[in-house]
């Protein structure tokens, strides 16, 4: 709807009006560059842009690229320097303007004859969400499908991704083994267990240097009681058989203390790795229940621990359990069972098998044809196949798919061998693993696609693919459909997926504190330090609040492990809620959240580039440019320089990197407040005691030099810290929004912004602006646009 005159008229222009030869441009253009650029680009100078070779064939990419850089540059007064004199406003007028419709003439002649998206694929995190909602199934099954590519962008761009053989193979064996936990005709393999605590005997009394020591029996041997944080004691005595959904169930109560304690329920997998599913605080008193339903699958181990806090050696020094007389947690009973189902055969099985009967045989079920076994499986791939390929498919491919399945049943084999032969074959064939399209305007079914899978990160439901048959899915129809996908918790893959790649936040675990620098960190911080950006992206959404609150804003999500971390008081126990922040508090906004800090921070320390160019290029939208060729080997005079700016400034003394520093230092200057878990400082900490006092108490680390967040922004404004830095960056908001469009295009549409796609994102940024750029009105406003309609 929004911008369908626009691109109409683009369309007209571009037909009619744009005949001239692909180097139009060449008179107009050469006029500025002989009076202003040749001087530095030509054939004797050493920059990475030579205008002697450079030609005007624009169908070339690299020649086309170079181009629009050289328009970017200039339109933006970046080019010729400051230092250089400046050129005549009405050449650079005419230049530009020639430039830019010529510039523009060959993107929309790109778009129209091989389209605007090149040739997509499902990418590993839609496949998983893909099988799961397709074969109503739990498990993620694509732990040997090969991650995506880093390519600095999103792994939905079509440009990006690579597919071999090995990704075939590990689609197949993807598909096998979604099918093997979609069809399931065994007994229902429900099984409860509660443990007896009886395994524990033998370690209340073992010696504290062999493990034990740290748990001891309640009162009347109705439980135990827990006093250290361990893994290898309190673990659910139950052997996961099945994958599935599984309840875990405890009664707990803090014990031999009048405060609340925090116990953790976790999952270990065979790899060792593990995952926080539950964390409450628990009063002293009668026990509390704790329940969590949770995934798990074969060789997870589930187990209850508590936590005390960093350095909490009690135990140790009283000599053991029966000694201690401190804090601890009382466990009084612990329970899993599970799988879960509703109904067996599972529902995953029954949505297959449609069009057969399911009978019990004995301890078994099998699957029986109502038909011969060749109707059966048409009817089951005649409504398999439109469900997976998100589209209808024709009666010839029906019967393609039916004749792979013919040996199988004249060799006598059941009707799910067969069918499992005709579904694999769906689950691996091109047309479920790609995009499809044409170049121009995509049908109603790809539209359907393309929105399911930016908002949801799967194939359409029943309601959109109905609306898409009926060719429904514009106006007050789709504006309903976009409020009600997202308003599904299904949104919440969006959440995750766009903001973890957007803001690099799927890279926060890629480091692990130093924990004598930083012992507060710990899993639960580190779980509440995940969850906020999330919260506080999807409140944006959920409320429409305006992109301001990107940059500041008074309120974030906290429970009492973040909050603690940011010196907020009055937020209680382990639950997220929205607070407002005090007046004087130097959060507010996504910058400043401890996701983004500990991401762009290495664990030990942080550095102003690293994080200066964070917030460039991530935020902004305004990468610095490449060093020039050969700027590896200039090395400044760094002798006698101690400090982190010491150095910097004679990095910026050198005028071919101060191009680059005088942009990147000072974002990351404002941001040196907070270091690498997101705690506001005002000192560096520095390894050590600190002298005797220090050392005497067992501190691990003192305070270093002072930290200082000032400095003066590229173009000649001074900021005092991050507060003041926030101010400049909500006079960049219009950049904060255009950047977000631009993201949010790319991510949906499979493809980078091109020259000729910057028309509908100056009509959303037009529009949207006059609404201060609210979250939600931005996501229909790109929905509903020209080019998230086009191939």
């Amino acid at each position: 709807m929004i911008l369908r005159s626009t691109y109409v008229a683009l369309l007209v222009v571009t037909f009619c009006g744009f005949c001239a030869p692909a180097d139009a441009f060449d008179d107009q253009v050469s006029a500025l560059i002989e009076k202003s650029c040749i001087d530095c680009h030509d054939a004797s100078t050493d920059t990475e842009l030579n205008f002697d070779s450079l030609g005007h064939d624009l169908s070339d990419a690299a020649t086309f690229h170079a181009w629009e850089r050289v328009f970017e540059r200039v339109s933006k007064g970046e080019m010729p320097p400051a230092t250089a004199e400046r050129p005549e406003a009405r050449l650079v007028g005419v230049a530009l303007a020639s430039l830019k419709k010529s510039l523009l003439h060959a993107s929309t002649d790109q778009q129209r004859r091989v389209g605007r998206v090149p040739a997509r694929r499902l990418t590993k995190t839609e496949l998983s969400y893909t099988l799961r909602d397709l074969l109503k199934i739990q498990s993620d099954v694509t732990s040997d499908v090969p991650d995506e590519v880093e390519s600095g962008s999103f792994d939905t761009v079509g440009a990006n991704q690579r597919i071999s053989a090995v990704h075939m193979e590990s689609y197949l064996k993807a598909a096998n083994q979604a099918l093997d936990i979609a069809i399931n005709l065994d007994r229902n393999p429900f099984k409860a267990r509660a443990n007896d605590f009886g395994y524990l005997d033998e370690w209340h009394e073992k010696p504290l240097n062999l493990g034990g020591s740290v748990t001891r029996k309640l009162p009347n041997h109705v439980g135990y009681a827990l006093f250290r944080d361990l893994d290898y004691l309190t673990h659910f005595q139950f052997p996961v058989a099945v994958p599935g959904t599984h309840r875990i169930s405890a009664e707990v109560a803090a014990f031999q203390t009048a405060s609340d304690v925090t116990a953790k329920l976790i999952v270990k997998d065979q790899s060792g790795s593990a995952r926080l599913i539950k964390a409450i605080d628990v009063p002293p008193g009668d026990p509390k229940p704790i329940v969590v339903e949770t995934f798990l699958q074969p060789g997870d181990i589930p187990y209850l621990t508590l936590d005390l806090g960093p350095n909490n050696f009690g135990v140790f020094a009283a000599g053991g359990a029966k000694h201690y007389r401190g804090p601890g947690l009382a466990v009084f009973s612990q329970k899993v069972e599970g799988p879960v189902f509703a109904s067996w055969p599972p529902p995953s099985t029954y949505a297959l098998f449609r069009d057969a009967e399911i009978q019990s045989k004995g301890d078994r079920f099998e699957v029986r044809s109502n038909d011969d076994a060749l109707s059966t499986l048409r009817n089951q791939v005649a409504d398999f196949a439109p469900r997976a390929f998100r589209r209808p498919v024709t009666d010839d491919e029906i019967d393609r798919f039916v004749e792979l399945a013919k040996p199988a049943i004249n060799e006598g084999r059941d009707l799910v061998s067969a069918s499992r032969i005709v579904l694999c074959s769906i689950l691996s064939s091109p047309q479920f693993l790609l995009f499809e399209g044409e170049p121009g305007r995509i049908n109603d079914y790809a539209f359907a696609s393309r929105l399911s899978y930016f908002l949801w990160k799967s194939m359409p439901d029943d309601e959109l693919f109905s609306l898409a048959a009926e060719g429904k899915l514009s106006g007050n129809v789709l504006t309903a459909q976009i409020d009600r996908m997202l308003d599904d918790e299904k949104s919440q893959r969006f959440v995750q997926d766009f903001l973890g790649q957007w803001m690099r936040l799927n890279k926060i675990n890629a480091t692990t504190p130093d924990e004598k620098l930083y012992p507060e960190y710990d899993e639960l911080l580190a779980n509440a330090i995940s969850q906020e950006p999330e919260l506080f992206f999807a409140q944006l959404i959920r409320s429409n609040l305006s992109i301001r609150e990107l940059i500041d804003s008074d309120f974030t999500f906290l429970n009492s492990r973040l909050a603690k971390l940011y010196g907020i008081e009055g937020v209680e126990g382990l639950e997220f809620r929205k607070v407002q922040l005090p007046a004087n508090s130097p959060r507010g906004g996504i910058l400043t959240q401890a996701a983004t800090l500990k991401t762009t921070a290495n664990g030990t320390t942080t550095s102003p580039v690293t994080r200066g160019n964070f917030v460039l290029t991530n935020f902004l939208g305004t990468p610095p440019s490449p060093p020039p060729a050969g700027i590896g080997s200039i090395e400044p005079d760094t002798r006698g320089k101690t400090t982190i700016r010491e150095i910097l400034a004679a990095h910026r003394n050198i005028e071919t990197c101060n191009q680059c520093h005088r942009e990147i230092d000072p974002p990351g200057f404002a941001l040196e407040s907070f270091d690498p878990i997101g705690q506001f400082r005002t000192h560096y900490r520095v390894s050590g005691s600190g002298g005797f006092l220090a050392a005497f108490s067992g501190a691990t680390f003192h305070d270093g030099p002072q930290v200082d967040a000032s400095g003066t922004t590229a173009d000649g404004e001074h900021f005092d810290g991050i507060e003041e830095f926030k101010q400049h960056l909500v006079r960049e908001e219009d950049q904060v929004a255009r950047h977000f469009v631009s993201q949010l295009i790319a991510y949906s549409t499979g493809s980078e912004i091109q020259f000729a796609d910057r028309m509908t994102v100056d009509g959303i940024l037009e529009q949207s602006k006059n609404n201060q750029y609210r979250v939600r009105d931005i996501i229909h406003a790109v929905i509903q646009s020209e080019v998230f309609r086009i191939k």
